[in-house]
């Protein structure tokens, strides 16, 4: 199969290029075997992703290397309330994480930290009094009237847009980077981190991590910001 994979000259195809698609891949293999069917280039692409040499970034789309994969870190506190949340209304999709998740890419750090509890629209005043009853410092997104600093230490109740994509982990369920990104540029909440500022938070994330853009850009539409934010992310290509 190593030989097959023919890893050496896949990562020659980066010589002129950052991003490389299926059809270059299949390209290749043509090259030596010009009736390689589809299916079987689709399943040596697989290998080459499960093995390191390249990382999917968006439908066909691949660069060099390894996938790095962000995953929010949560506070013992945070993870208890999402447990809570997940057990008093087991059959809501919600997602949890914390603002602080991004001084890994801001180049102003903050000294503050708001939890964003997302849950579905028609249920959120219901989460909001569970929590109250259980003593947590908790906010409806709608209650904010001023910087999102003088709720350092809240639990922020908003509403899950569909479709979100959100990660499945022990800890829970949490918002993957490709959310946190496009919450940043469109949710008036985040005012501060846009401007400037969100165009070095997307380069430090797109430069440190894997960022499946075309996860990204699909939850864009959903929030109809789809062409504000591919241009972001091709400004920062450039």
């Amino acid at each position: 199969m190593n030989s097959k994979l023919q890893e050496s000259k896949v990562k020659q195809l980066f010589a002129q290029q950052e991003v490389i698609t299926n059809t270059d891949i299949l390209y290749l293999y043509r090259e030596k075997e010009p009736e390689i069917p589809e299916a079987t280039v689709n399943w040596r692409i697989y290998h080459l992703v499960q093995k390191g040499v390249i990382q999917r970034i968006g439908r066909g789309k691949y660069r060099e290397g390894k996938a790095l994969t962000f995953s929010p870190e949560l506070s013992a506190k945070t993870i208890k309330a999402g447990k809570f949340v997940g057990k008093e209304f087991p059959y809501i999709n919600y997602c949890i994480w914390e603002l602080s998740a991004i001084n890994s890419f801001s180049q102003h750090l903050i000294n503050y930290n708001v939890v964003f509890l997302e849950v579905e629209r028609e249920v959120i005043d219901s989460v909001y009094r569970a929590l109250k009853d259980m003593r947590y410092k908790v906010v409806r997104i709608k209650d904010i009237k001023e910087d999102l600093s003088d709720f350092a230490g809240y639990v922020c109740v908003r509403a899950l847009v569909t479709e979100a994509p959100v990660l499945k982990e022990k800890s829970g369920q949490v918002a993957s980077l490709e959310k946190i990104l496009v919450d940043l540029y469109c949710d008036k909440e985040f005012a501060p981190f846009q401007g400037n500022e969100i165009y070095h938070i997307y380069k430090n994330a797109f430069d440190d991590y894997t960022v499946n853009e075309s996860t990204m850009l699909r939850y864009a539409r959903r929030k109809d910001k789809k062409t504000e934010i591919e241009e972001v992310i091709n400004s920062i290509k450039r």
